[in-house]
């Protein structure tokens, strides 16, 4: 070993040495200032006597009965000024002549006194309450919207807003197809009337390439929206107009350029009619599109129940002779059961598992492999009661074609998978209905078409 690992060796050994003692030292200090600050209590009150100095609690007593006496005395000395006010703990509390003349000299009516006057004066929050709730259903029963909370007291107080004065919030009222969580929507107040025809002309020019669903609506002197379209004239003219932009569909969000450029031009519309353009929602759009995204994505589902072929092929004649039978139309190609309350749009469809059309002829002198029967959970206004209805005609079905029903991994399905479906179905539609588009509603089928 070398001398100059020795000594290096003995440097390091003294640099530990040095660094123990100091923290020794450092914690020595730190337990004496402990021990100095600490105070040792004198006593004990939870193990020694408890001592009660009766003569001063007699001396207290005696000095608040004299005060009292001089409160009494101040109420005799003040009788005959009866305009008045008596400072009693920070709030005045005016007293009549009869009251005063009627004071005892008990300091428990003394402190009535000051109680009645305390609950005579809060007495006006309640009725300042009940005028807030009568002017909040005047505003409920004015309020047309059917989308729209109703106005609530705390509204009513932050407005500040006198009986005579009232009138709804023009902006708490929307046209029919227009909604709160879908639309981004502005309302333009003109001094003016405001010309449809001009009106729609501007708009389309404005808002060309804006490349999303915008919906124009004028409101007339009956209170009734009109929609502002290509039909338009000019005998039309509305003093308040809403323009509505739809946030999101199953292509996804609208992006945030083209939010930007929807509410830069209606800004540019409102110069130009000379109107106030007032937002229906402060929130941020670029947000509000997402989110209203997100809920797309989690309740857009698509149930589907699969007829496989068994030991025998299916006839097309007889698939298309049975399908008819349970209330399917052949339509555009695939098989559609429609509901009466809803003509137009179909509860359910029954598609070709070989992805072919169906057609008459094919089904004439085919055979079929398999079907699925498919139902959009978002689009249909019972879709419980309507997946047990697709149930029953696809079990039937498969019963008389001697074939099999599957789920999408070609498995058998049996009641327990089609009990876990229906609970999945019940889960989606509370979750629409929480949000406020309700299953099936023209608000859903704009949303998810």
């Amino acid at each position: 070993m070398s001398d100059l690992q020795i000594v290096l060796i003995i440097l390091g050994a003294v640099i530990i040495a040095a660094v123990v003692i100091y923290n020794w030292l450092q914690e020595r200090k730190l337990r004496e200032n402990i021990t100095d600050e600490f105070i040792v209590p004198q006593k004990d009150v939870l193990v020694e006597e408890f001592y009660l100095d009766a003569d001063a609690l007699v001396e207290k007593e005696f000095a608040d009965d004299v005060h009292k006496a001089e409160i009494v005395d101040k109420l005799n000395t003040e009788e005959e000024k009866t305009s008045e006010q008596i400072a009693e703990a920070g709030d005045q509390v005016a007293l009549s002549d009869d009251e005063i003349i009627n004071a005892d000299n008990n300091e428990h009516d003394i402190a009535n006194e000051v109680n009645t006057r305390a609950n005579k004066e809060h007495q006006i929050e309640p009725t300042v309450a009940a005028k807030i709730d009568e002017l909040a259903e005047t505003a409920a029963k004015n309020d047309t919207a059917k989308n729209d909370p109703k106005p609530t007291k705390d509204f009513v107080a932050e407005k500040n807003i006198l009986p005579a004065e009232f009138e709804p919030i023009a902006k708490s009222s929307l046209p029919d197809n227009v909604h709160t969580q879908i639309d981004l929507t502005a309302f333009l107040f003109a001094s003016k009337s405001i010309n449809a025809k001009a009106f729609f002309d501007t708009a389309k020019t404005t808002m060309k390439g804006v490349g999303a669903f915008i919906s124009l609506h004028g409101l007339d002197e009956q209170g009734v929206w009109h929609i502002i379209d290509d039909t338009a004239t000019d005998a039309q003219s509305y003093r308040r107009v809403s323009c509505s932009l739809q946030l999101a569909d199953r292509r996804g969000p609208v992006p945030k350029p083209v939010l930007n450029k929807f509410q830069f031009a209606i800004e540019t519309i409102g110069l130009e009619f000379n109107a106030h353009v007032d937002w229906q929602s402060k929130q941020d759009p670029a947000e509000r599109a997402i989110d209203l995204d997100k809920f797309c994505m989690d309740v857009d589902q698509l149930v589907s129940i699969h007829i496989k072929q068994g030991d025998t092929p299916i006839h097309g004649t007889k698939f298309k002779g049975l399908a008819e039978a349970n209330g399917l139309k052949l339509v555009h190609s695939q098989f559609r059961f429609f509901d009466d309350s809803t003509a137009d749009t179909p509860q359910f469809i029954l598609v070709n598992a070989d992805n072919q059309p169906f057609t008459p002829e094919g089904l004439r002198n085919n055979v079929v492999t398999g079907a699925t029967f498919q139902i959009e959970i978002p689009k249909v206004k019972n879709c419980e009661q309507t997946f047990n209805e697709m149930v029953v005609i696809a079990q039937q079905m498969a019963n008389s074609l001697g074939a099999r029903i599957v789920d999408d991994h070609q498995k058998p399905l049996g009641e327990l998978q089609i009990e876990k479906i229906r609970q999945q179905l019940k889960v989606i539609h509370a979750t629409m209905v929480a949000r406020g588009i309700m299953p099936g509603s023209d608000s859903s089928m704009r949303l998810f078409n």
